[in-house]
């Protein structure tokens, strides 16, 4: 049992007291979730249960929950808790070496627990792919901003330093070069979220090996979409042209921030805040929408457009004009 382990089981009996939770953030987190009624849940690194009222009520009677920690105290805990509750499997195991059925769960919920696993972050996001169904959920969330999740990392001597919370941009290179689609990447003042779907087209373990480049986040030119050309998963343009973008973890990566900063905006009108500050955030994701539009509309032209002119595939150049002649109106 390393120091981390006798950490937690030493601290179990306190941890509702000294770590308190926060309903209104809690809620939040469960609401961009967007679990479904029946759904199939892995609540991984559950600590004493936290999680548990709020999976349930997202889930419903007829779902099923399994609370998923390394520290049998911890999860005496969360039994205690929650004895008369049904339809929760505890299960005391870790995470790295615990021997998953693949395409078990339809969500695998994380909440404060990516730090824990961040040295070894590429083991952890391909068993937790591997583990969840096609079209799967995949949720890294903490109840607090990333500057003091990062924070109590580094201020806390007594609990070893077991790695930090990165930007959302960062964890989402890596999610999805592990073939997840994100969703929802929000890096806020009051919480991190971050929502990554299993892709439907294509199994997990078909995807070709991660490349150091990708292992260390670079934003370069997407290189698993070029080794998925070359092996001839391609996206078909046309039904005589088939192209690989370049640009794809780019663009994923500022949809993600897109798609939070809208959520957040969501928040504004529902909190009721000035009028003059949500249209200057709709601003802000009105320039944002136009850029990534530049984005492909430029990766479009340097490769597509190019392969078509080579293979004299006039229907190609003729749907890029309509493309432009939209995307300027």
């Amino acid at each position: 049992m390393d120091k981390e382990h006798v950490f937690f089981e030493n601290y179990a009996e306190t941890w509702d007291r000294d770590r308190k939770e926060n309903p209104e953030i809690l809620r939040t987190l469960m609401h961009l979730s967007g679990l479904a009624k029946g759904a199939s849940v892995l609540d991984v690194g559950c600590g004493t249960g936290i999680l548990i009222p709020y999976l349930q009520e997202a889930v419903g009677p007829e779902g099923r929950l399994e609370e998923l920690d390394y520290s049998r105290q911890m999860l005496a805990k969360a039994k205690e808790k929650f004895a008369s509750k049904k339809g929760i499997v505890y299960t005391e195991k870790d995470v790295l070496k615990y021997k998953m059925a693949g395409q078990t769960y339809d969500a695998a919920v994380c909440l404060n627990f990516y730090p824990h696993v961040a040295h070894h972050k590429e083991v952890f996001i391909k068993k937790m792919a591997e583990a969840l169904k096609p079209g799967g959920m995949l949720l890294l969330m903490h109840d607090m901003p990333r500057r003091r999740v990062n924070g109590l990392q580094k201020q806390a001597p007594e609990e070893p330093h077991t790695g930090v919370l990165p930007p959302v941009d960062i964890l989402a290179n890596l999610l999805i070069s592990a073939g997840l689609s994100i969703v929802v990447a929000m890096d806020t003042d009051e919480f991190y979220f971050v929502k990554a779907v299993k892709r439907l087209d294509m199994p997990y373990d078909q995807y070709p090996p991660l490349t150091t480049r990708e292992l260390d986040g670079d934003p370069a030119p997407d290189a698993r979409h070029a080794a998925l050309h070359a092996q001839g998963i391609a996206h078909a343009h046309t039904p005589g042209h088939h192209h690989s973008h370049t640009q794809t973890r780019m663009v994923m990566n500022r949809l993600a921030r897109i798609s939070g900063h809208i959520e957040a905006i969501k928040r504004m009108v529902d909190e009721g805040r000035d009028c003059s500050d949500i249209l200057i955030q709709l601003s802000a994701v009105d320039s944002a929408l136009v850029s990534v539009g530049k984005v492909i509309l430029r990766d479009h032209i340097d490769h597509c457009i190019v392969d078509a002119v080579r293979d004299n595939d006039l229907e190609a150049v003729e749907n890029l004009k309509k493309a432009i002649s939209t995307f300027i109106k």
